[in-house]
């Protein structure tokens, strides 16, 4: 997903319908992304295309005991291949639609027996599809990347793993398009319509007379070429008419330290350490026409730092298993948005200083040979720091004598919000219960209860400023009009079960969930931007079931089945605009999946192995409003491929074809309220590739 800024590669991961699309600083994702035990606090460059990983574990529900911030939708954990002790390597190189060329190699090299490495790079590159006017093709992927991991081993008991990692992104920015005008009225009355108000001055400037083109119904007026309306909407085709810079360019580095102890045979140390540079500098044009409506700039800097320090053990004969920990994290750096606009240019945005402290402890006990009690709590104790810097450069209507758009609040050099640094804290417990029964050696069923919460912020966003006595009651302390938001919790509540029989050959998991949401922190449009408020209560419950089964030789078959039913409990609609029943955004009732692949083997020339999957998605919101431009319909996905792999299995060639029957759907879509517009961002289409793999 994109951000509403433009940055391309922002990851917007929603598990059971709770996640987080915003990239701001000031505001924390849903679902957390661990590599290699690190949590990876921004979700700018959170689309990371490591090389060689081991595993990736989606974990489902609030993961606060072991995983803690920002867990509440679940958590994925990407776990990284170690060094090898056999010296030996893997070379890929993909082609395909658009001029896809993705380049990887991995390479083992062992130093000695207790000193290992290994070293990946890799290089992908892909043309955009969606064309400006001015030739920009938006959606396009220029990504270098490497990474460095190190093994030591002094003795069976010291294992020190070392990495370092860093990653290059110069692109175009996310290949939104204009989907719709709404010269109506805003949704807050408060917020400004920047398009009607450029439609009136454009036609002042074409000579006066009744406005054409500023006001519903009025139909398109070519003749007034200054206007900004529905000739800009290309029905769905990749173009957009944007003429302001648009780039994404990010730069990443970061390095990790892990050490694990055996202290005896019932006790061991581990310690992760991680470090984190990020330096990203994006920009797009909003209204995707000629003009000055909406247009955006960031600059975002951060540096993170973690600690994590854990005891583990086993007692009472190896029946009782547990874990106790602390945990330290620091994030620093500034976000800087330059915005212009129809009525004003001006900077938003600010210097940010996160601080989280945790001590967790979770323990199983085998009451009996099938029945497990497992326990865990998690205290959490945060800082959030806030220093806006944000001020109005120039105000486009200044000496028009316009009651609101001259006002003294609208300004050149008017603070934004005030110049000072406003402080959040925030402590809370986070328990977990879960209770297993082993009802054969195949069958396990099992009850959970969690809980979790997700941090509260700052709302930065903010247009026109927020001054007292204009925008703000008199006499209001400054630091009091620096808007903020609380913390949300859930409470979840599950039975399941996980079935593996037929000597490996069938795996069923299964679960129902009940997840009891309060102080929902929701993205609304009501300004110029969207920012974050606590809306209410929600409830969402549902179920899941994944099957895996290898029927025959050769045959493999997976499917899946995801329900949810969530739904607002309350909702403050009088500062959210947002209506009881509407739909939480980013959810769908129904996810369906089946995949199916057979083995061919072909004696001396290796095997051939077709696959098919598909995948199904129910109809879901792209915002709270329930907007119906935005919103997307059911679809079907189908891709296939065909692998040939060497009798010797060091070399295999895969073709394929990613959504083979070209469904054109919505990743995301963006309300413009102030500016009164529609953006979305479609699926590339069908995409064919060839990769050919070498292994050494």
């Amino acid at each position: 997903n994109p951000s509403f800024g433009g940055a391309g590669n922002t990851a917007a991961i929603y598990i059971r319908g709770i996640g987080q699309k915003e990239f701001l600083p000031t505001v924390d994702p849903g679902v957390g992304l661990y590599v290699d035990g690190v949590y990876i606090a921004r979700s700018i460059g959170g689309i990371l295309d490591l090389i060689d990983v081991e595993r990736v574990e989606v974990l489902k529900g609030p993961q606060g005991t072991l995983f803690g911030r920002n867990t509440i939708g679940g958590a994925i954990s990407i776990t990284t291949k170690k060094p090898s002790e056999e010296l030996g390597g893997k070379i890929s190189a993909t082609y395909g639609t658009d001029n896809r060329f993705d380049l990887k190699a991995t390479v083992d090299l062992p130093i000695s027996e207790t000193f290992l490495s290994k070293f990946s790079v890799a290089y992908l590159k892909q043309d955009g599809y969606v064309k400006r006017d001015d030739g920009i093709d938006l959606g396009d992927k220029d990504v270098l990347s490497g990474r460095a991991s190190f093994l030591l081993t002094p003795n069976e008991d010291l294992e020190i793993n070392f990495a370092i990692e860093g990653s290059r992104s110069r692109e175009n920015g996310p290949a939104l398009t204009l989907i719709g005008i709404n010269l109506g009225n805003p949704i807050d009355p408060d917020t400004p319509p920047m398009a009607v108000i450029h439609n009136v001055g454009a036609n002042l400037a074409a000579g006066g007379g009744p406005i054409p083109c500023a006001i519903p119904p009025a139909p398109l007026n070519l003749a007034v070429p200054g206007c900004y309306d529905n000739r800009y909407v290309y029905d769905g085709a990749e173009r957009t008419s944007g003429t302001a810079p648009a780039f994404s360019n990010t730069d990443f580095w970061a390095a990790n330290l892990n050490i694990d102890l055996d202290i005896n045979e019932n006790i061991s140390l581990r310690s992760i350490t991680a470090y984190r540079n990020l330096d990203a500098h994006f920009a797009r044009d909003g209204d995707h026409s000629p003009f000055r409506v909406s247009q955006f700039e960031d600059f975002l800097t951060q540096e993170q730092f973690t600690q994590e320090f854990q005891i583990l053990g086993t007692a009472l004969d190896e029946r009782l298993n547990w874990i106790t920990g602390l945990y330290y994290f620091k994030e620093t750096g500034d976000n800087d948005n330059e915005l212009d606009f129809t009525v004003s240019r001006f900077r938003s945005g600010g210097a940010y200083d996160n601080r989280s402290l945790a001590a967790f402890a979770q323990a199983t006990y085998d009451a009996t040979d099938r029945f497990h009690i497992t326990a865990g709590v998690r205290y959490t104790d945060e800082k959030k720091k806030f220093k806006p810097d944000q001020i109005i450069h120039q105000n486009y209507f200044a000496g028009s004598g316009h009651p609101q758009l001259d006002a003294p609040f609208m300004q050149a050099g008017q603070r934004v919000l005030p110049f000072l640094q406003k402080e959040l804290s925030y402590n809370n417990f986070d328990p977990y219960l879960n209770l297993s029964f082993d009802m054969t050696d195949d069958l396990m069923v099992y009850a959970s209860y969690s809980e979790g919460f997700k941090s509260g912020g700052f709302s930065q966003r903010v247009f026109p400023p927020i001054v007292a006595p204009f925008t703000a009651p008199a006499g209001t302390p400054d630091i009091d009009l620096i808007p903020t938001f609380l913390p949300e919790f859930v409470q979840v509540y599950e039975l399941g079960f996980k079935y593996s029989g037929m000597e490996g050959k069938l795996r069923l998991n299964g679960a129902a969930f009940y997840t009891d949401y309060s102080d929902l922190q929701v993205q609304v449009f009501t300004s110029v931007a969207p920012i974050t408020k606590n809306a209410g209560a929600a409830t969402i419950k549902g179920f899941e079931l994944e099957m895996q089964a290898t029927p025959a030789d050769g045959w493999f078959v997976e499917a899946g089945i995801g329900y949810l039913d969530a739904g607002y409990d309350a909702i403050d609609f009088a500062t959210t605009f947002v209506d009881i029943n509407n739909r939480l955004d980013r959810v769908s009732d129904w996810t369906l999946s089946a995949a199916i692949s057979k083995e061919i083997v072909l004696g001396n020339s290796g095997t051939l192995t077709p696959r098919v999957d598909w995948s199904y998605r129910s109809e879901f919101e792209n915002d709270a409003f329930n907007t119906p431009q935005i919103h997307q319909n059911g679809y079907n996905l189908l891709n296939a491929n065909i692998t040939w792999e060497n009798a010797d299995e060091n070399m295999s060639v895969v073709a394929g074809v990613k959504n083979l029957t070209d469904e054109k759907y919505l990743i995301t879509g963006i309300i413009g309220d102030a500016f009164q517009s529609y953006e979305g961002l479609f699926d590339r289409g069908r995409q064919w590739y060839v990769t050919a793999r070498f292994n050494f």
